[in-house]
């Protein structure tokens, strides 16, 4: 008798077109592009993370690599990283290097926030989302010999 539960086709993609439209807004916000953008996800791990890379939906550059889910939602300029085992193995470290700058401080205070931001939490989540990206980055099985996902929906990392 199987403990797994069946894969939940409905609830992924309702989560899948979350992650999407908040990867929009995202740019939108940040003015990254000036026209409409399109993309692909090289790798989705569902309802945990998606990424892949974007560009203007008229040209084939600049391209971004792009990362949202459970994780803080982030870009990079596409040559930041060869393949997406690559771009992953760099938000996971700029990650532990931000969850380092708040842990030891910058020389320079945190905004005011009447004590509304525990920024303690803050860095203790962003450094265990780039250790459980750094993992998933690191297991040999989980990627091919060029740096792709060895599946581009993997419902087995979904599970760590």
């Amino acid at each position: 008798m199987s403990s797994e539960t069946p894969f939940d086709e409905a609830a992924f993609a309702e989560w899948h077109k979350g992650q999407q439209q908040l990867v929009a807004e995202y740019l939108r916000n940040l003015q990254v592009f000036d026209t409409d953008i399109t993309g692909e996800w090289l790798w989705i791990i569902p309802h945990r993370g998606m990424l892949g890379r974007v560009w203007p939906k008229h040209s084939e550059s600049p391209k971004l690599w792009i990362i949202t889910g459970i994780v803080p939602t982030d870009h990079v300029e596409g040559g930041a990283a060869q393949t997406c085992r690559d771009a992953a193995r760099y938000f996971a470290l700029k990650w532990q290097m931000e969850a380092a700058r708040l842990e030891h401080g910058d020389g320079k205070k945190p905004p005011p926030n009447d004590g509304r931001i525990d920024w303690k939490d803050v860095r203790s989540n962003i450094a265990r989302r780039a250790e459980w990206l750094f993992d998933l980055m690191m297991d040999d099985s989980r990627w091919t010999t060029g740096g792709k996902p060895k599946a581009r929906i993997d419902e087995d990392s979904a599970k760590i």
